[in-house]
């Protein structure tokens, strides 16, 4: 029994057309169909795709985000919708090529192609492969046919019942020749994600030069990679000393340790409209309008334990500051600092004393110690991604030989947060000359209870500061978001000579042009004194009162399998928010300054022939693409002065009892005199007028590239039920849009403003920084692919694929060290650079390998493999090696096994997903890699009638977490840890018309 609207046939029919539909195409081909994504419900496309041989689905808020296929980057993964390129956006990132899945219902495609070998009629900037989405047609469907699902989704890290609705109806006239097809999808979720972080790795010496970077065998890195590692520059005379007098040196250690919670409120909504018009047999109409939106809420509440609490001075300058006696922890090899401890002396004694024990000497009292940890931060968003296209093509076959398609579009998405802004508190405050401490030590330890990550500190601290013993950070309290928009203009025409002679079945050729542009703007919610234009951080003296309405008056959850803390207090970011608006004059300002853009003109032409025998099929086939990329970019240089007023003596000065600072402005009683933050030109920073000044340089790029792109597919029915497939193509990608246009931060740090900012975390003197890499080259792939088939049974398959691929210019974000950046036309040293680099020439080898079979009792099972291997290949900025790296995304393997059982209605699933290490770039001169990964998922369907149908399904019932870490030597140097939740959904879906 066949419904057009959601099919409702057997599994066990639907993956025998998947298989058959893979066995009929020239290429290497996986699909999915509408009867697979409606039984098993998937939140989006890449969810219902995580199964298929060689792909690996990055997570985000619990469901697929992005795609990476046989060991490549998403951003390599080209997404199509109906065949062309769907505009995509992120709701808080920056541009991106990779297509965000979180935009895409899956229920409203009738079928997905995953390409993995290329065609010359197949857009070019799938090196990794290509993904087809197809919507249905009204002409293609019976009159008043469609369906209407519901479902309630949960989770187990959040209490909260969902709605998720979903529906399609479709109608034409009796004649066939007029259809309309409208649907829709609306999704609601609530989510809580779990995360521990480790960041901002260093190594820590007394001498780098007798005592250089290890792996924890003991082995240096190399001249290449060993420039790059980060160097901690604070290190004092004699040492890392604490409390007790025990020195510590030659060793890895996180600049901090957090926790995190996140709470997020995600609502899905989707539309299509088409429309079909056939005024005879030989001419057809069809246009298109989708519309997928994504927002997000988010509150992420962090406990942080920064490195503040390290001395940053001698032992007779600072008795070891808060570091308790023996107060680092370390891994078996003693190169891997794994806990930290911190304690507060008493009053009057070591380093929170107004007299020095050791030297005698007179301390001010911002000099005497006190507990910054643990410090409360987060961040709390509104944010909306949307992405819209609408087409209109035609279709044109009189009978002859000749036929043909145009298409003309346009998609375009904009994404970014409405809402965007960061609170930071201290568990102290300076009351009266001197501080007040809301705790008493602060602790953390990569090895915790059950072996996870946790925090320890004062159980009274929440209610300490709740009492007035905390304050808010404002050098850490701000707004800074970016939004995006991209577009694509297309007009198409293809054509086909039906040929049919011998082995020559047909000549497909084609051109192509396509207009592209992305850009990006960097702003930030400003909140203004009444009457002023100065931001509420540098013109009210009580910016900094931590009022208790603006803490939560609980606890967040302390035990989870991300982490184990003993406390958790948090901030009310709503109540925060409200205050305010409420206080002062809430501005949005869009940077005009800060943007970048890219443009694309693209030209492209094909000619493919197809052949047919009676043991043979396939094509052969170029492509030729013709680019010219505008790129330009901004970068913001920024000079800090200072942060305090000073006296004459050099020293910070205190508010006095007036209130009135020594420039005459306001200040806080008791409380440092702070600069005004920005300021209006670089001579009143120098003149100790104002914290910092900000300008801005503008650096544009153009470039024309030309590639022909070969293409080769054959099958061959050698024998029997085995078939045998070869492909060879190359294949091309533009450089990730956020690569070629990053917004650029150059940050130049003067020794008096060190002075200011040390014990709170400041860099060392000099410029560090963040930037674009406009020379970044496109991506360029030789592949080659061979693969044998044994049909052996209906429904049933056996096949084994070696692929090979090797590409060119692949990028791999990097942090460089003593590198020199162009800053207004002046070559200029960096102490630490972030940028991204092409990689020279990766390989990307494996095999997949991959079976099907049913049996008549109602069992089945479905089963792939996908072994991996990617070389390391050197890393280089311009003519600069800074390392090697693989190639990103790349998964060491991937497999799935699902065993079901389908009879008399029911049908049941039980699916294990594997992934193994996969690699995530470089940082601190290291490999950073994600941990392998499995997640077991439940699914069943049960039809009750021939149009309901109810469905049930459990994901990641084994609770996984993933984990990522850094360097190939340990899996100690902890990145993240992070737990998104079992879900839980129960749906009903109605199927009606068709064949009432």
């Amino acid at each position: 029994m066949v419904l057009q609207g959601m099919v409702v046939t057997g599994y066990r029919q639907s993956i025998d057309e998947n298989l058959q539909d893979k066995r009929n195409t020239n290429e290497i081909v996986e699909v999915v169909n509408a009867q697979n994504i409606a039984q098993f419900p998937a939140q989006n496309i890449a969810d219902a795709l995580q199964f298929v041989p060689g792909v690996v689905i990055s997570r985000s808020d619990g469901e697929g985000k992005n795609i990476s296929i046989r060991g490549l980057a998403p951003e390599l993964t080209l997404t199509e919708l109906n065949g062309n390129y769907v505009a995509s956006a992120d709701t808080s990132s920056g541009l991106d090529r990779s297509f965000n899945y979180q935009l895409l219902p899956a229920n409203m495609f009738s079928s997905v192609k995953l390409y993995k070998s290329q065609m010359a009629s197949l857009d070019e900037g799938g090196i990794g492969g290509v993904v087809e989405a197809h919507t249905r047609k009204p002409l293609d469907m019976k009159p008043n046919d469609g369906f209407l699902t519901v479902n309630e989704t949960g989770a187990d890290n959040n209490g909260k019942i969902n709605p998720q609705v979903s529906g399609l109806y479709s109608w034409h006239n009796s004649d066939s020749t007029f259809g309309v097809l409208v649907g829709g999808a609306y999704n609601k979720r609530q989510e809580t994600e779990y995360t521990s972080n480790a960041s901002n790795w260093y190594w820590w010496a007394n001498n780098y030069n007798t005592q250089p970077p290890v792996s924890v065998g003991g082995n240096q890195f190399g001249n290449y990679v060993e420039p790059n590692i980060p160097e901690w520059g604070n290190v004092p005379p004699g040492g890392i000393v604490d409390q007790g007098g025990r020195a510590y040196s030659g060793y890895w250690m996180p600049q901090q340790f957090s926790t995190s919670q996140t709470q997020l409120n995600l609502k899905n909504k989707a539309a299509q409209l088409t429309l079909q018009f056939k005024p005879s047999d030989h001419f057809q109409m069809t246009a298109n309008y989708f519309r997928f939106q994504l927002d997000r809420t988010q509150i992420t509440n962090t406990l942080e334990i920064p490195e503040w609490n390290l001395p940053t001075d001698t032992y007779a300058n600072q008795q070891g500051n808060l570091l308790a006696p023996n107060g680092l922890t370390f891994d078996p090899s003693g190169t891997v600092v794994t806990g930290a401890n911190y304690q507060l002396p008493a009053a009057g004694t070591g380093c929170n004393s107004l007299t020095n024990p050791v030297t005698g000497a007179q301390r001010q009292p911002v000099d005497v110690c006190s507990t910054q940890t643990p410090w409360l931060n987060g961040n709390y968003s509104v944010e909306k991604a949307t992405s819209q296209t609408a087409n209109i093509e035609g279709e044109w076959n009189t009978g002859g030989i000749l036929s043909g398609t145009f298409n003309l579009g346009r998609t375009w998405a904009t994404g970014g947060p409405s809402v965007e802004f960061g609170v930071a508190a201290k568990p102290r405050n300076f009351v009266n000359g001197q501080w007040v401490d809301g705790s008493e030590y602060s602790q953390w330890t990569l090895m915790g209870r059950e072996g996870t990550p946790g925090i320890s500190a004062s159980t009274d601290t929440l209610q300490n500061m709740l009492d007035g013993e905390g304050q808010v950070d404002l050098g850490s309290t701000g707004s800074g978001f970016v939004n995006t928009a991209t577009s694509q203009n297309v007009a198409q025409a293809d054509f086909t000579l039906d040929l049919d002679k011998g082995w020559l079945s047909s000549v497909q050729f084609g051109a192509k042009y396509r207009y592209n542009t992305a850009y990006q703007q960097s702003g930030q919610l400003r909140w203004y004194c009444p009457g002023t234009t100065q931001q509420f951080q540098s013109c009210d003296p009580n910016a900094g009162d931590l009022q208790s309405s603006l803490l939560l008056p609980y606890e967040l959850t302390t035990n989870t399998l991300a982490y184990h803390d003993n406390i958790f207090p948090g901030i009310n970011f709503p109540a925060y928010y409200n205050y305010l608006n409420q206080t002062y004059d809430p501005v949005k300002y869009m940077d005009p300054d800060n943007q970048a853009r890219v443009r694309e003109s693209i030209g492209a032409a094909y000619v493919q022939v197809n052949f047919d025998t009676d043991t043979l099929h396939g094509n052969f086939g170029l492509r030729y693409v013709d680019t010219l990329q505008d790129v330009t970019t901004a970068d913001q240089v920024t000079t800090y002065f200072a942060d305090y007023y000073h006296g004459t003596d050099g020293s910070i000065l205190i508010c006095p009892a007036s209130g009135v600072n020594s420039a005459g402005g306001p200040c806080a009683p008791g409380d440092f005199e702070y600069l005004p933050q920005q300021c209006s030109t670089y001579a009143d920073g120098q003149a100790g007028k104002c914290s910092y000044y900000e300008a801005y340089t503008l650096n544009t790029q153009r470039r024309r590239y030309r590639n022909f792109l070969p293409s080769f597919n054959l099958v061959w029915n050698f024998v029997g039920d085995f078939d045998l497939r070869v492909a060879a193509n190359r294949a091309m990608a533009r450089a990730n849009y956020g690569d070629l246009a990053q917004l650029g931060s150059l940050n130049n740090y003067l020794p008096t403003y060190y002075a200011d900012r040390s014990q709170f975390g400041s860099p060392l003197p000099g410029w560090y920084g963040s930037g674009a890499d406009n020379n970044l080259q496109p991506f360029l792939a030789t592949q080659y692919d061979a693969a044998v088939e044994w049909y052996y049974a209906p429904e049933s398959v056996l096949g084994f694929d070696v692929f090979y691929k090797t590409v060119k210019n692949f990028v791999v974000p990097v942090q460089v060290n003593n590198f020199t950046v162009d800053v207004n036309g002046t070559p200029t040293p960096f102490a630490q650079y972030s940028t991204n680099a092409n990689g020279q020439a990766g390989v990307s080898k494996g095999i997949e390998l991959y079976t099907q079979h049913t049996w008549s009792s109602g069992f089945g099972v479905i089963a792939n493999y996908t072994l991996n291997k990617t070389n390391s290949t050197a890393v280089s900025i311009g003519d600069t090696r800074i390392g090697s790296a693989s190639l990103i995304g790349s998964a060491k393997y991937a497999g799935n096994l699902s065993l079901f059982y389908q009879k008399n209605g029911l049908l049941l699933r039980a699916s294990s997903n594997w992934t193994g290490r996969v690699m995530d770039g470089l940082a601190a001169g290291l490999p950073e890699y994600t941990s392998p990964y499995n997640e077991i998922d439940l699914n069943g369907q049960y039809n009750i009638n021939k149009h309901l149908m109810v469905t049930a399904s459990v994901l990641n019932l084994t609770r996984s977490t993933t984990r990522s870490y850094l360097g190939s030597d340990t899996t100690d140097r902890l990145n993240t840890l992070e737990y998104d939740g079992r879900q839980y959904y129960v749906g009903l879906t109605y199927n009606f018309g068709g064949n009432d």
